[in-house]
């Protein structure tokens, strides 16, 4: 059977994770308001790979600004 066009193919991956992350997982679906802990995952890698390319390639530096005014530098490895 032919995929629609412009649809994606796709692979299935099976993780094996402790408890506590897939609760976590949850939260951040919660929070987030996404669909499904599979958005949650994309969204997430999504956002690391502009935060990595961006720091990687561009030298640039990722700043988090409290109400407060106080920073904290967030170190991408």
């Amino acid at each position: 059977m032919a995929r629609p066009p412009g649809a994606e193919a796709r692979t299935r991956l099976n993780l094996e994770l402790p408890v506590r992350v897939r609760e976590r997982m949850e939260r951040l679906r919660e929070l987030s308001e996404a669909d499904s802990i599979t958005e949650v995952i994309r969204r997430a890698l999504t956002l690391y790979d502009v935060l990595v390319a961006t720091t990687r390639e561009e030298g640039a530096k990722v700043i988090l600004r409290r109400p407060d005014g106080t920073e904290r530098e967030i170190v991408i490895l």
